[in-house]
């Protein structure tokens, strides 16, 4: 009787060792996953990557992660997918988190990027664990012909918007427009617009305050309601803005779509938003605006501009990866990409396909590291993110 005791939790033990050894030694598919990327932005490196498995006879598999849901947890414990394609901020550093040491990638493979995603590459003492693809940017649009009919002459400083606004400003017409409505653009815009007035350190005071203060409401007051607190001068800048009528009062129930209406109709003058926006619209709406980084007080060489860099996280090691991942880096792939994405490449000799993401490498190339932008920053729910913005939004309006 007590030797059925033994064995029979012995037979138990060896079954559970057999299932999960075959889980772990079964062939894998070849997988490559995304996480917090853009339509487009995922088409194009779909496509890149489908061309590369081709070139090299692989079979690859696309899987997508939900981007509401923490990335941490929907990464399995067998069966990872051999790379995973997200975005700077929390989420880069929560795939490198659950990837295998020796999956790092030879350092040689940045060979040829630009000063600032050099900067960028994420690297341990193995060798790169996530690799920049891609970048993007946050811009202001200025419309062109009305832009040329005024008495401003250049776009460098808030002071400068805001001349050119009032210029602009009639009884009906509100010269600036955003999204206000989409969380994520409202927590990116006023932390490019801190960055500007006060510097990045402004901007990290802000991370810091939304990583520790889990309740939106209470993270709002941190945020904007002291002098020094590191929202405070965009919220009064904002809200000065919006006080003499150059904000459109409606801009924080817009739409993107509602802001490319808006220029497809030529019904307003200065436009934020980031590339990625930018590619979203159709030629005939964006064609009459010109594009330019956030302006500042200060000279580009203290500036830290905000914009999402795109990254590879190879999560274990492989061969496949590594050639994958060298082709994707390529000055002609980079074109391709670039071209299919509408975002900027990370490499310093490559083609662009238009003025606005070559202009977003060389923005990025001369300063430094780019912000992710708050909402990328700390994983926040959608439900936070929609509090959290409609309070800062409250104190601009009111």
């Amino acid at each position: 009787m007590k030797k059925t005791k033994v064995i029979i939790p012995i037979i138990f033990i060896a079954l559970i060792l057999v299932i999960v050894g075959f889980f772990l030694l079964s062939p894998q598919k070849y997988t490559v996953a995304f996480y917090n990327i853009g339509e487009r932005q995922q088409k194009g490196l779909e496509k890149a990557l489908t061309q590369i498995a081709q070139e090299n006879s692989l079979s690859i598999q696309f899987i997508q992660y939900d981007s509401e849901k923490k990335l941490s947890s929907q990464i399995p414990f067998a069966k990872k997918p051999a790379i995973i394609f997200t975005s700077s901020g929390f989420a880069v550093e929560s795939a490198i988190g659950k990837a295998s040491k020796k999956a790092a990638l030879p350092k040689e493979l940045s060979k040829g990027f630009t000063s600032s995603m050099t900067g960028a590459v994420k690297q341990s003492g193995e060798g790169i664990t996530a690799l920049p693809v891609l970048s993007g940017h946050f811009e202001l649009d200025i419309d062109t012909q009305e832009f040329k009919k005024s008495k401003v002459t250049k776009i460098n400083t808030w002071g400068d918007v805001k001349e050119f606004m009032i210029g602009q400003k009639t009884s009906n017409n509100y010269p600036m427009v955003l999204a206000g409505a989409n969380p994520d653009f409202f927590l990116d815009f006023v932390g490019a617009v801190a960055e500007s007035l006060d510097g990045a350190d402004s901007y990290k005071e802000a991370v810091k305050i939304i990583a520790e203060v889990s309740d939106p409401a209470k993270a709002a007051n941190a945020l904007c309601d002291k002098a020094s607190a590191p929202l405070a001068s965009t919220v009064a800048l904002l809200k000065d803005l919006y006080k003499f009528g150059l904000i459109h009062p409606g801009s924080f129930a817009f739409t993107n779509a509602d802001i490319e209406a808006m220029a497809l109709n030529r019904q307003a003058s200065v436009l934020f938003m980031s590339l990625e926006n930018h590619r979203d619209m159709t030629v005939n709406s964006i064609s009459h605006y010109s594009s330019s980084y956030i302006p500042s007080e200060h000279g580009a060489n203290a500036r830290v501009f905000t914009g999402k860099i795109y990254y590879a996280v190879p999560m274990y090691k492989s061969a496949q990866s590594e050639k994958l991942l060298t082709a994707l880096v390529s000055k002609a792939q980079q074109e391709q990409l670039s071209q299919a994405t509408g975002i900027a490449p990370v490499l310093k000799q490559s083609r662009t396909p238009d003025k606005q993401s070559d202009d977003a490498r060389f923005w990025i190339a001369a300063t430094t590291v780019p912000l992710a932008g708050l909402s990328n920053e700390v994983f926040l729910t959608k439900e936070a993110k929609i509090t959290l913005a409609a309070e800062i939004a409250s104190r601009i309006r009111n």
